[in-house]
């Protein structure tokens, strides 16, 4: 039996959202810099594809650093600046960046403060797609795996999802 707890995810290769924000003041420490930020909760970016075992799990990033789809996402807003998709936290952006690879399907990762893909589309209620470029062309298919990994290995089960941001489905 598979547990889809939480995945690793990949792109399969072929604005500002009105929101009701809470602000809570927040401070946090790094070094001898203190960075002084306003946390604006914003809507999950879920799994939509209905039928697979993702349905319903939200965009993440793991302990390690990994792209993942997990039972709790993002607790704060997503920014779309410069076409790019990025969580805010520590007084940092982690954006989504798209990777490059031979096969059908591009890994994913998150960049330290480092936005390297700039084509991304997405908004609030909106499929998260990523526009062609040279390397791959317009996609909103992600693939989702049951384990970590550049490559996917033989006998472990994936499956093509969609996401998008500001729903809740049910699970």
């Amino acid at each position: 039996m598979v547990h889809w707890k939480a995945l690793a995810l990949g792109l399969l290769s072929v604005t500002a959202s009105t929101l009701n924000a809470a602000p809570i003041g927040d401070a946090s420490e790094r070094s001898s810099v203190v960075c002084f930020r306003i946390v604006v909760h914003g809507p999950p970016t879920t799994a939509i594809t209905p039928g697979t075992a993702v349905t319903g799990l939200a965009l993440a990033r793991s302990s390690t650093g990994a792209v993942t789809l997990a039972i709790e996402g993002f607790e704060t807003l997503i920014s779309y600046s410069n076409g790019g998709f990025g969580e805010f936290a520590l007084c940092n952006y982690y954006w989504l960046n798209i990777g490059t690879s031979a096969h059908s399907y591009k890994p994913l990762s998150w960049g330290y403060d480092d936005q390297e893909t700039t084509t991304w589309s997405a908004g609030s209620g909106q499929i998260v797609t990523a526009l062609a470029t040279s390397k791959y062309s317009t996609t909103s298919t992600f693939l989702a795996c049951n384990q970590g990994g550049k490559q996917v290995p033989l006998g472990v089960t994936c499956v093509e999802t969609q996401l998008q941001v500001g729903t809740n489905p049910a699970v």
